[in-house]
């Protein structure tokens, strides 16, 4: 997995730039030349190393929220609407708070790993699904060695294999790490689209009107029909293929770092609107987020999330002063303006 776009390059501010490199270093795939890197941007500045300390203290701090009592209330679904000043940051410092917000423990885990071989989903046809429920992580063997796994809702089809691997992938998103064989390419359906490739990594993700691929090693061919007529395009490591709905398709460079996070059941973001952040969120849990303001759907969020912790994250965001909690049930969390 490669990095494709250094942190200094995009940002400025040492807070924002020390809170980016933070949610960065949090990944298990870190590579050597990222750590260089962070290096040479701590020690370009002398700011920098000013914003990185004050990062660190600001995560020292959230681990304070498990023993917080507003968290406490969360869990218990008392869900006050009051906080103590004294947990509220000035609005100078949000936007670095907000990069290092990370959810800590006592939250429902809202995924796992269900095993390196997950059961097929009972189904009148003759081909294997295998499929997840909400909030699930679910890792798979094919028999010719490649690996699926598979995220949150989702549901991949083996279909029977002769001259090509092919599978079909019914819902939701699923990371493909694919054996090498010349002679029989792996191939991805996804409605009336194929994915191609003959060893690579890459990932598929099917949202309502929009099919988006990250592929992150080797190469892959995706051929199908587009607002311009029939095409084929070839995608290379690091790279999104984008293709929606009334619109052509499109390929830009991504972080792959950061889009494969959710493999290690993390949400990795990095100036994303709140409003993106909490449709994400979403996709893990059964008990929703809604932002009802769209001044506070607005704000930059940077940082890494877990996975299926509503409650934990709700804490945060409110401890940061982010947004403040405006009716909460069973089924839902609705955010508002924080109070002042």
């Amino acid at each position: 997995m490669t990095s494709t776009t250094p942190v200094n390059d995009r940002h400025d501010d040492p807070d924002v730039a020390a809170a980016t490199w933070f949610a960065r270093l949090q990944g298990d795939a870190v590579l050597a030349e990222d750590r260089r890197a962070f290096e040479r941007w701590l020690a370009a500045d002398p700011r920098n190393t000013v914003a990185w300390a004050r990062c660190q203290d600001v995560w020292n701090g959230l681990g304070l929220l498990e023993a917080d009592p507003a968290l406490a209330a969360l869990r218990a679904d008392a869900l006050e609407a009051g906080e103590p000043s004294s947990r509220r940051l000035n609005r100078r410092g949000l936007l670095a708070a907000a990069g290092v917000v990370a959810m800590v423990g006592g939250a429902a885990v809202g995924w796992r790993v269900l095993g390196k071989k997950a059961a097929p989903a009972a189904d009148s046809s003759a081909d294997p699904i295998f499929t997840t429920a909400l909030g699930e992580l679910s890792t798979f063997h094919l028999a010719d060695g490649s690996m699926v796994t598979l995220g949150t809702d989702s549901a991949v089809r083996v279909n029977p294999w002769d001259r090509e691997r092919r599978l079909t992938l019914v819902r939701g998103q699923a990371f493909f790490k694919v054996a090498k064989d010349a002679a029989r390419p792996f191939v991805v359906a996804v409605g009336d689209k194929l994915v191609t490739a003959v060893g690579t990594a890459f990932d598929v993700r099917l949202d309502p009107g929009k099919l988006s691929v990250t592929l992150l090693e080797g190469r892959v061919r995706i051929a199908g029909p587009s607002p311009r007529g029939d095409r084929m395009v070839e995608m290379s490591a690091g790279s999104r293929f984008v293709a929606a709905d009334a619109a052509d398709w499109t390929i830009a460079a991504v972080d792959t770092v950061k889009e494969s996070s959710w493999l290690q059941g993390r949400l990795v973001f990095d100036g994303e609107p709140l409003s993106a952040v909490v449709d994400e969120m979403n996709r893990f849990s059964a008990r929703k987020l809604r932002v009802a303001d769209p001044v506070v759907a607005a704000t930059p969020v940077s940082g890494v999330f877990k996975t299926g912790q509503v409650d934990a994250f709700v804490a945060a965001i409110r401890s940061y002063g982010l947004a403040d909690i405006g009716r909460a049930d069973g089924d839902e969390i609705v955010l508002v303006r924080p109070r002042a």
